[in-house]
């Protein structure tokens, strides 16, 4: 078993116990009766302020490959967590999902050969996912609706040409522009949402390679992903919707009583990644410009 792969699930791990603790922590502390432990809103926009001020210097670091401070902003936006809540900004699922990116990030920057391409697409998604965190109305997250529209709109146009090899390519275009931002949605976003889309995917990679499909069934599902494109992105017609995320309203009673079961789910979750990376395979889209992942 490689060394590597389980210091990585370990470190998930940790990370996913880390996260869901700071998550936790305030109604720990209201069942304790120490009220002064509950965070006050201004110290909260502080400190998450300060966690997307690291995420940022991190992201410009990477995207210019500077391997002096790439690391050293790293260790600090891991420190930058301890004392910051995230109750009422996201989900179970979506502190999964930040942790995940986390350590995919933390990943990338120990492997012994620098990747031009792995630094620019992890920072990209740790920036969109902490951004979605720090601007809930005006995340960055939202102007990807146009790159994926893009490539979708280019499938269209290859199915009614009859171009099945360059609709497959804005297929994987598709697919490595939506794993880009995919963090962020989660963490945004209904999970109901971001698993249909992920449906539709899985789905289209399938009939994007058969060379059998016939066209009406290509048309189909292509409409098909074109609304599920739009209700993830809250997107009604032409105009955006953006809903918003519902506060933390559970007592703190039920947040302790499940709060053990997340938390064995998520060691679970995060023991079980080794398996899951050795039977996934990259797909690497159509080559685009070194820049790409900038905003």
């Amino acid at each position: 078993m490689n060394i590597l792969a389980l210091n990585r699930r370990l470190l998930l791990s940790l990370c996913c116990i880390l996260l869901f603790t700071v998550w936790l922590s305030p109604a720990i502390a209201h069942a304790e009766g120490n009220h002064t432990a509950l965070p006050k809103g201004n110290e909260r926009e502080q400190k998450l302020a300060q966690f997307e001020q690291i995420t940022e210097k991190l992201y410009r670091d990477m995207q210019d490959i500077n391997l002096t401070d790439a690391p050293k902003q790293m260790e600090l936006l891991i420190d930058s967590l301890e004392g910051l809540s995230f109750q009422g900004l996201t989900s179970v699922e979506g502190i999964h999902a930040l942790a995940e990116v986390i350590m995919d990030t933390r990943g990338t920057l120990a492997e012994v050969n620098v990747d031009p391409e792995a630094w620019a697409r992890s920072s990209a998604k740790l920036r969109l996912a902490v951004n979605s965190l720090a601007h809930q109305d005006k995340a960055l997250w939202v102007q990807y609706y146009k790159v994926l529209a893009d490539d979708l709109a280019g499938m269209t146009k290859s199915r009614a040409e009859g171009k099945r090899t360059v609709l497959r390519e804005y297929f994987l275009s598709l697919q490595s522009h939506y794993d880009i931002v995919r963090p962020a949605l989660i963490i945004s976003r209904q999970p109901s949402e971001v698993n249909k889309f992920d449906s539709w995917l899985s789905y289209m990679g399938q009939i994007s390679k058969d060379a059998s499909a016939d066209d009406a069934s290509l048309s189909r599902s292509l409409e098909q992903g074109e609304a599920a494109l739009k209700e993830l992105f809250g997107r009604k017609g032409a105009d955006p919707v953006f809903l918003p995320i519902a506060g933390y309203r559970n007592p703190w009673s039920w947040t302790l009583l499940i709060g053990g079961w997340i938390l064995l789910a998520l060691v679970y979750t995060g023991l079980r990644k080794y398996q899951a990376y050795q039977n996934v395979e990259s797909v690497h889209g159509p080559s685009e410009r070194a820049d790409r992942f900038r905003f």
